[in-house]
C-alpha cells in the first residue's frame, strides 16, 4: 500500500512540476523591432499582418501622447522640424565620389540631363552638398518632367510624423524628386535644403475594406517648416516585391480588390492664397521598385524601401493629353486630385 502511495505522490509532483515549467517562446529574436501599435488585424477587417503582442514601446521614437492622430494621408498636414532636428549631410562624407545614405549625388563630373530624364537636354551637376541635382542647366521638351531616387531605412507611420524625434528616424535631408516644369522654366529643388520620407497609413475602399498604402513626399525647409512645391508619389493599396514596376496614371482609381494593376499617383503640391493646391498631376511613365524589406507584404511601420523613376511626364490637371478632347474626354477624378486645382 505503502508503494502504491509513494509512486502517486512522485507523479502528482512531476505533473505539477511540468505545467509549472514556461515554454520557450520560439518566436522571441524572430520578431522585427519595429512599431506594431498601428497595424490592423483581421479583426480591423484589414486583412493585414496579425497582432504579434510585440512591445509597442521599444522603437516608437514617442509614447502614444504624441500621436497626431491623423490617420488619413497627411498631405496636407504641416510636419514641423526645427532647425536643430533638420536631417544634416555628413559634410565628411560628400566629396568621396560615392552616394551615402543621406546623397542624392556624389561627383564633380557633369551628367547628361538626358541621363536624368530622356525628355531633358543639357548638362546637370551636382549640388556642393550631395543632397540635389543642379538642373539649372537643363531644358525640357514638355510640360513638366521629374525623376525620383528615394531610399529610407525607416519607413514612416503617417499618425506620428509630427514627433520630431519620431521624424528624424525615418527622413533624409535629400532631395528624391529632380525636375523641371512651367511653361518658362521652373526648376525644383532649388538651392534649398529638402527633406524626403516615406509613410505607411490606413486606405479605405469603397465598400469599407483597409488595405495599407504607402506614400512617399519630400518638401523644402523653410525657416525649419515645411515649404512648396511639394511632391507626393501615392502607390496603390496593397504589396510590394523587389521588380515591381508601377505605372504613373492620371485619370484612373485604385483597385481595392488588389494592386494587380499597379498604379502611382504623383502630384506636384503648390500652396496659394493659404491654401494648399495640386500645380501638376503626373501622366506618363513606371516608378521601379528597387529594394523593400519585408516584401510581398503590406508596409508597416519600420520597414524599407528603395524606388527609381527616370521618365514621370507630368501637367497641370487642366492640360494633360486629351482633357479638352470631345471624344474621349480624359478628366481628372477628385479622388486622383485630391486637392484643389492651383491657377496656373
Amino acid at each position: 500500500m505503502k508503494k502504491i502511495v509513494v509512486i502517486l505522490t512522485a507523479l502528482v509532483l512531476f505533473i505539477f512540476v511540468s505545467c509549472g515549467e514556461e515554454e520557450p517562446d520560439s518566436d522571441a529574436g524572430e520578431l522585427p523591432d519595429w512599431d506594431y501599435s498601428n497595424v490592423v488585424t483581421d479583426d480591423d477587417n484589414g486583412g493585414g499582418r496579425p497582432d504579434t503582442g510585440a512591445d509597442t514601446s521599444a522603437d516608437s521614437g514617442s509614447d502614444s501622447g504624441s500621436d497626431t492622430g491623423d490617420t488619413a494621408d497627411s498631405g496636407s498636414s504641416d510636419v514641423v522640424v526645427t532647425p536643430d532636428e533638420e536631417p544634416v549631410v555628413p559634410t565628411e562624407e560628400c566629396g568621396n565620389e560615392k552616394v551615402d545614405y543621406n546623397e542624392r549625388c556624389d561627383t564633380s563630373a557633369p551628367m547628361a540631363c538626358s541621363d536624368l530624364h530622356t525628355m531633358m537636354s543639357g548638362l546637370a551637376y551636382c549640388n556642393e552638398n550631395c543632397t540635389a541635382y543642379n538642373l539649372s542647366g537643363c531644358s525640357k521638351s514638355i510640360w513638366g518632367v521629374v525623376n525620383i531616387g528615394f531610399r529610407t531605412n525607416f519607413i514612416m507611420d503617417d499618425a506620428k510624423i509630427g514627433d520630431p524625434s519620431y521624424f528624424a528616424k525615418g527622413s533624409v535631408g535629400y532631395a528624391a524628386f529632380n525636375g523641371l516644369y512651367g511653361d518658362t522654366k521652373t526648376y525644383f529643388p532649388g538651392e534649398v535644403p529638402s527633406v524626403s520620407y516615406a509613410s505607411t497609413t490606413n486606405y479605405t475602399g469603397s465598400l469599407g475594406g483597409q488595405k495599407r498604402q504607402l506614400t512617399i513626399k519630400q518638401y523644402p525647409l523653410q525657416n525649419g517648416v515645411q515649404g512648396y512645391p511639394r511632391h507626393e508619389l501615392e502607390f496603390a493599396p496593397g504589396t510590394f516585391k523587389v521588380g515591381g514596376d508601377y505605372s504613373i496614371n492620371a485619370v484612373s482609381l485604385f483597385d481595392m480588390v488588389d494592386n494587380l494593376l499597379k498604379l502611382v499617383r504623383y502630384r506636384l503640391i503648390d500652396k496659394q492664397n493659404g491654401v494648399e493646391c495640386i500645380m501638376g498631376i503626373g501622366y506618363s511613365g513606371r516608378v521601379n521598385i528597387k529594394k523593400v524589406y519585408p516584401e510581398n507584404e503590406q508596409l508597416y511601420e519600420g520597414g524599407s524601401i528603395e524606388v527609381v523613376a527616370n521618365d514621370v511626364d507630368f501637367y497641370h490637371p487642366y492640360e494633360i493629353p486629351g482633357y479638352n478632347d470631345e471624344d474621349n474626354p480624359q478628366e481628372v477624378p477628385a479622388e486622383v486630385l485630391k486637392y484643389p486645382v492651383c491657377t496656373k
